[in-house]
């Protein structure tokens, strides 16, 4: 029998859980103030402290900065108690992003396409509301079963809130917080000198959309004490772009086609002074709409992509091929945790 908890309006079904954070459980649950009933996702976080507090209430303030975006989570609830709080937001059903690539081995560019269009489209979002994601990873990005191509995008708990000047845009302040995910955090975090919000998304999402398309991690992390970021930093001083330094290490060729490698160069530039904005990244090339070409072959002519995977959706971009193995050295697929160091 399911174990329902109910909480105001909501009732959890503790025995169905969708998923463990870094700083909670998620439930299957429903909203039943409509009618009928609605599903959604219960996320229960344990109250131990007046920080835990703080950060709870911190987050339920972003997921109302940033609602009413198609790529982004929406939050329907709230409600805390002495030992608990618990937030109820919509339900995404096709499960994590990450799970998606652990299937597939690896996308092609063409299925990766709406993931990285939708992202940044969300992201800009929630930085034009003064709203700086901080942990964007392949575990918060979560996928919808009644369309495949949509995101959401989830976990704000160490998001970072920028406040309103006169004219009402987001003021961005340096920041100076070391969190994240070791393999998708930016460098200018981890030197602890101070960063700006913005760039450190573009360069999480760089980690996500690199891996996507080709199966590994690019970094372990982005520190001089791996081989791999000390590599990268030493051929962008050089001139040579992140894709092309990151395959070398291996012995390889980029495969990719120049749109997604450009795109990728940039977002994983670096000085963050030459790291393109979101504004910028929304007119790159890899990012406009697909278009078909005269032929009706079924290809597209604004993709330079010869090598084809599998893929978990049936999109009739996708066709068999050999299964695909990364590089013996590269930095696996896996799940990594978040760290807070406030």
């Amino acid at each position: 029998m399911p174990e329902i908890q109910k909480i105001g309006s909501f009732e959890a079904n503790v025995s169905r859980k969708l998923g463990d954070g870094g700083f909670g459980e998620v439930f299957r649950a429903k909203d039943q103030s409509e009618d009928p009933p609605v599903e959604c996702a219960a996320k229960k976080i344990p109250l131990k402290s007046k920080s835990d507090v703080e950060v709870v209430e911190h987050e339920v303030d972003v997921l109302k900065a940033v609602s009413g975006h198609p790529a982004v989570i929406g939050l329907r609830g709230f409600h805390k108690d002495e030992r608990f709080a618990w937030l109820f937001m919509e339900l995404a059903t096709g499960g994590e992003l990450f799970d998606r690539l652990i299937d597939s081995g690896n996308l092609s560019e063409k299925a990766c396409w709406p993931y990285a269009k939708a992202l940044v489209e969300g992201v800009l979002h929630c930085h034009n509301h003064g709203v700086i994601h901080r942990d964007i990873k392949l575990e918060n990005i979560m996928l919808s079963a009644e369309d495949p191509g949509a995101i959401k995008l989830i976990d704000f708990g160490l998001a970072a809130q920028m406040k309103a000047g006169a004219d009402g845009k987001p003021v961005f302040e340096k920041l100076y917080e070391s969190v994240g995910t070791k393999s998708y955090r930016a460098p200018e975090i981890n030197d602890k000198s101070g960063y700006m919000g913005p760039p450190v998304d573009t360069w999480s999402m760089g980690i996500v959309l690199f891996s996507l398309a080709s199966g590994f991690f690019p970094l372990e992390e982005a520190k001089q004490s791996d081989w791999r970021y000390a590599k990268l930093a030493a051929d962008q001083k050089r001139g040579i772009g992140a894709c092309e330094s990151i395959y070398s290490m291996y012995k390889r060729k980029c495969p990719f086609s120049t749109n997604l490698r450009e795109m990728l160069d940039g977002m994983l530039t670096i000085d963050t002074t030459k790291r393109p904005s979101l504004v910028e990244l929304s007119s790159c090339a890899y990012l406009q709409p697909p278009v078909r070409a005269a032929s009706n072959s079924g290809e597209y002519d604004n993709y330079d992509d010869p090598v084809v995977y599998r893929s978990a959706m049936a999109m009739d971009e996708d066709e068999p091929c050999e299964p695909f193995e990364p590089p013996p050295e590269a930095m696996r697929i896996s799940r990594q945790m978040a760290c807070r160091d406030f």
